[in-house]
């Protein structure tokens, strides 16, 4: 795999942290990275859902100064803590257990609350919506598969994934998201006012 140097939360290459690069999704990951360098993330963001890390990855990258990330699989949490061992130690990452749907943060704790390929996975999708607005001051934005990327991009049939988004959406029209749909994923995003 390839290196990447970043200092943290100053986005500059020189005499960083060393980083792995790390593929998953084929080009869709990176479609939705392109969609994510339209936002103003804030300085602190919360990665709800760490997976394989692959959006600590890009917040790293990106020179976000504070960064936390919330799962419920220890092991997940485990291989972020190896994997982004130096920015743990010095501060900017740190790996939280704690469901979607009862973060163990305070109200407006972060300025954005992202979420990446996670959504399908929550058990109460509305209560997740709630809480990411909950601890976000300015931004919630929630990335997820559609039908169509199932069996491509993960192990869920397009009846699992369709259900996820259709019940997804309805919750995102309740609180106020708005959606944007694709081919392979949809997002939803809050904006908050002060």
């Amino acid at each position: 795999m390839a290196g990447l140097y970043v200092a943290p939360g100053s986005g500059d290459a020189s005499g960083g942290i060393r980083v792995k690069k790390l593929s998953l999704g084929g080009g869709v990951i990176e479609e939705v990275f392109r969609d994510l360098d339209r936002y103003d993330l804030g300085d602190s963001v919360l990665d709800v859902g760490t997976g394989f890390g692959v959006l600590l990855e890009y917040l790293v990258r990106r020179g976000v100064g504070r960064i936390v990330t919330v799962d419920v699989d220890p092991s997940a949490l485990g291989a972020a803590k190896r994997r982004f061992r130096d920015l743990v130690e010095v501060g900017v990452l740190r790996a939280v257990f704690g469901r979607a749907e009862e973060l163990p943060f305070g109200n407006g704790e972060f300025h954005s609350v992202v979420s990446l390929m996670a959504l399908h996975h929550f058990s109460d999708v509305e209560a997740a919506l709630r809480e990411a607005q909950r601890v976000a001051r300015r931004l919630v934005l929630f990335y997820d598969w559609t039908e169509a990327a199932a069996m491509r991009y993960n192990p869920h049939s397009p009846e699992e994934l369709r259900a996820r988004r259709e019940e997804a959406l309805r919750a995102a029209e309740r609180l106020g998201y708005r959606w944007e749909m694709h081919e392979l994923w949809y997002k939803l995003e809050k904006r908050k006012t002060a």
